[in-house]
């Protein structure tokens, strides 16, 4: 993994029967993919994506020195979010080297045990194309409710369950989810400005 601000608890993977069920505290004790203090940590990037032709606009967000994972969703020029399986969700992404690197993953949880749903594998061809920070061209990842990612109010930590190794863990930023958000709510409603009149 690259960047500064990725630390990973040193841990000793062990092969195990089967991963945990979700709710349980298995992943307590999870390697955590985060930041460190506050003080030396530069403003999230936050990209607004106005594809030619497309009908709709996607927002991307992460740290700077962390753009092996970060949050993602699409909003119609009618001013609502697309989330693919489930209306409004936003998409948590990691590196599919992240993910390798770490066990990958079969399910994930955030909050409270909240399952959440396989995102699946993207492709971005304009990873680049947008600034001068460039963000994964292939990634995957999970999906991430509108009402749980609003709803917490510190950083939020979502545990990535292996099939055979331990449980992991990536934390998100308040202040990346802020801003995410702040950057999505302000696109949606110029889209719903534009589209009323």
């Amino acid at each position: 993994m690259h960047g500064s601000r990725v630390a990973v608890s040193a841990v000793v993977f062990a092969l195990v029967g089967c991963a945990p069920l979700p709710g349980t505290n298995s992943g307590a004790n999870a390697p955590v993919i985060s930041e460190p203090a506050a003080a030396a940590i530069a403003p999230p990037i936050v990209q607004v994506r106005d594809y030619w032709r497309s009908s709709t606009i996607a927002i991307v967000a992460w740290d700077e020195d962390a753009a092996e994972f970060g949050l993602r969703t699409s909003v119609t020029r009618l001013g609502t979010l697309v989330g693919g399986q489930r209306f409004g969700d936003h998409r948590l992404y990691v590196t599919p080297f992240l993910s390798r690197d770490m066990g990958g993953f079969k399910y994930a949880t955030a909050a409270k045990g909240e399952l959440l749903v396989n995102a699946g594998t993207q492709k971005d061809v304009y990873a680049c194309f947008y600034g001068q920070t460039c963000s994964p061209m292939v990634a995957e990842g999970v999906r991430i409710p509108d009402a749980l990612l609003r709803a917490n109010r510190d950083s939020l930590v979502v545990t990535f369950y292996p099939a055979l190794q331990q449980p992991w863990s990536i934390t998100l930023r308040r202040e990346l989810i802020n801003a995410y958000l702040e950057k999505v709510d302000s696109v949606a409603a110029v889209m719903t400005s534009v589209a009323s009149r």
